[in-house]
Order: structure tokens, then C-alpha cells, then sequence
């Protein structure tokens, strides 16, 4: 386990809700990566470094059966705390060295350190390693936080749809899109494709809100091969 990360979080994990989340504005983004998915109820989620357990909970009330785990104590034991009464299992984990007893339906990573990377676009290594937690026949969707203004981050590498699609180059039914934090709840249905990732796209560029760099993997045991 990467003991300074783990540590970093416990710190940020301290606040209850660190990153803010809204039920009302994160509900209809999960909605549509399940509809975009076609994850059907009942399937198993495993939620890749899920904090204080907020998107576990969401995939919960789509009938999933959810797993989550992280590196953070203070964030799995904040999440089990809030959200382990509704069946979710909560985890302290590193997924590099996690061991499930079996694959999953879906495994759902969002805005994950792993991927924080300035090599990003040309290693894969993290992808490969997560698929190996899928069923052959599994659901892969990554997740992650950026923006398309010129503000920079001193910590967090905002990464271009260039970069995603150069990350998942070997994979060619894989499916890419952008959207504004509040993209899917305007757009629901529609808002994850090709006219609304343009759209979202310029919307951030001009206001310089954020939204999710979105890739949806189907079948990726058939892509591997």
C-alpha cells in the first residue's frame, strides 16, 4: 500500500463530505454511465478507490451490488459509516494487491491517483492491472476530473480528450466522452455522446467549469485478446 497516499487522504477524509458532493447534481451522472452501460439491476460494482463511499451509494440505488474499497482508513471507515447500513461492503484496500474471491460485473474508478500521472496518455499499465478485476463479458468505466480552460492545478493534471484516447488506443470499441458537472443533469439521456461532449467541451473552456473525462469499456476480456 502507498502509505503516503493513504495517509494524505486520512487527512483530507477528516471533513465528512471532502469533495462536496450533491446527491442532486451526482445522481443523474450515475444514471446515465448505468443506462450508457446497460448494467442491469442486481450486477456487481466495484468501486475503485471510493473515498468516503459517495458513488458506491449511488450505484446502490440502481440495485447493484457494490464493493468498494480504499486506500484511506479514515475514508472507508466514514463510508461504512453512511452507507454500510444499505449492504455496501467497504473495503481498506490497495488495488494493487487487493484479492476478490471472484471478477466483477463492472468496475467503476472516478478520478483515481492512479491515473494522475504525467505519463498518462502513453501507459496503460493501470487499465490493464483494473480489467483484471472484470468478467469476461464485464463493464470497465473510468472516471476522471478535469477541465479545459487555461487554469492550471498544482496538484492535479487535468488531462485532454487527446490524452484519454491515446490511453485506451489499444482498445477500439472503447467509448470516450466530457461532460460538465452539470451536463448529465441537464442533458440526462443525452449526455454522454458526441454533440454533447463538444458541447461540454466548449462550455468549459469559456467558463472553466469542470466535469468527468468519461471511457466506457464493454467486453474488455474480448479486447484483450
Amino acid at each position: 500500500m502507498n502509505v503516503d497516499r493513504a495517509q494524505h487522504y486520512d487527512v483530507k477524509y477528516r471533513d465528512q463530505n471532502y469533495f462536496q458532493y450533491r446527491r442532486w447534481l451526482h445522481a443523474p451522472y450515475v444514471s446515465s454511465l448505468i443506462r450508457a452501460c446497460g448494467l442491469p439491476e442486481g450486477a456487481s460494482v466495484l468501486d475503485v478507490g471510493c473515498g468516503q463511499g459517495f458513488f458506491s451509494y449511488l450505484f446502490h440505488t440502481h440495485g447493484m451490488k457494490v464493493t468498494g474499497i480504499d486506500v484511506s482508513e479514515t475514508g472507508i471507515r466514514t463510508a461504512d459509516r453512511l452507507y454500510g447500513r444499505f449492504g455496501i461492503t467497504f473495503t481498506v484496500a490497495d488495488i494493487h494487491t487487493a484479492v476478490f474471491p471472484e471478477r466483477f460485473d463492472c468496475l467503476f474508478v472516478r478520478s483515481c491517483s492512479l491515473y494522475n500521472t504525467a505519463g498518462f496518455a502513453a501507459d496503460d499499465e493501470p487499465t490493464r492491472e483494473l480489467l483484471r478485476h472484470v468478467k469476461p463479458n464485464g463493464t470497465f468505466i473510468f472516471a476522471y476530473n478535469s477541465n479545459f480552460s487555461s487554469r492550471p492545478s498544482p496538484t492535479w493534471r487535468y488531462h485532454s480528450l487527446a490524452d484519454v484516447r491515446a490511453h485506451f488506443r489499444r482498445y477500439p470499441a472503447a467509448r470516450i466522452f466530457f461532460s460538465t458537472r452539470i451536463g448529465t443533469w441537464l442533458l440526462r439521456r443525452y449526455a454522454l455522446g458526441p454533440l454533447a461532449t463538444r458541447l461540454n467541451v466548449l462550455v468549459s473552456e469559456v467558463s472553466g467549469m469542470g466535469g468527468d473525462l468519461v471511457c466506457i469499456l464493454g467486453n474488455p476480456a474480448r479486447e484483450r485478446s
